[in-house]
């Protein structure tokens, strides 16, 4: 009876750690066949968006092609903006994409992939208006954004602003038609494809801000996992696989 149990002890001990090599959680510097548990916001058309169920965008297309380049099973997790950073720090999900601006707060935290696209701020309002040119316009009035983006950090620090803070960007263009807020601050990117299909809308020319680079956030100690992506992301870049992305779903033409 002794060696049985000893035998069935062995066989759970090995089935044990077999598994835990095989997550992202626990790997070493020669990764191949890891399930990499992804935090994917799919409320930021056009790198994040679900059509009839299915994910679709440049951000899920880009972790696709990391992984058939580098072995790795992405099991995608859709999670609107600020359940990600704790659910990377909470071991829920591996890794963070999601038109992630890196900051040096945020570096704090997390380690960052190489950039995988850079772009700016901007400001949208009704093609109406007239009453916001500048920066300064803005104080007064009522200012959409998605809750824990760069975005809202920024308006968060001018003082007269009333900030509406919401889960995703069609919450906050929808605001915006109904007269909810004045204005809304997004990605410039994802402001140019709201104003190209909505005659409804503009861009503020008046108000430019910085650029500022998209990455993959990873956990500090996950650093394996970050030189895999890393290598996958400069292959993408010299194969011209980068380029086509840009053309399906980031032109505006």
């Amino acid at each position: 009876m002794k060696k049985i149990i000893l035998i069935v002890s062995i066989i759970l001990l090995v089935s044990c750690s077999n598994s835990s090599n095989n997550t992202a959680s626990n790997i070493d510097n020669n990764i191949t066949n890891i399930s990499v548990n992804v935090g994917i916001y799919v409320y930021d058309y056009p790198f994040g968006y679900m059509s009839n169920g299915h994910i679709g965008g440049f951000d899920y297309d880009l972790m696709n092609e990391i992984s058939k380049i580098s072995g790795l099973k992405m099991n995608f997790n859709p999670m609107k903006f600020e359940e990600l950073m704790p659910a990377l720090e909470s071991h829920k999900i591996d890794v963070i994409i999601a038109g992630m601006t890196v900051t040096e707060e945020r570096k704090e935290i997390v380690n960052f992939s190489d950039k995988y696209y850079t772009t700016s701020q901007a400001v949208i309002v009704d093609k109406s208006n007239t009453n916001i040119n500048r920066e300064e316009d803005l104080i007064g009035k009522n200012v959409g954004v998605i809750i824990g983006t760069v975005a809202d950090s920024m308006i968060s620090k001018i003082d007269g602003i009333n900030i509406e803070r919401f889960d995703t960007g069609s919450s906050i263009i929808l605001a915006l038609k109904v007269g909810k807020v004045d204005a809304a601050l997004f990605d410039k990117t994802t402001c140019e494809h709201f104003a190209a299909y909505d005659d409804d809308i503009k861009i503020v020319s008046g108000i430019k801000y910085p650029d500022e680079d998209y990455a993959i956030a990873f956990r500090k100690e996950d650093t394996a996992l970050l030189n895999t992506f890393n290598k996958a992301l400069m292959e993408i870049m010299i194969s011209g696989y980068y380029d086509e992305l840009i053309k399906k779903h980031l032109s505006t033409n």
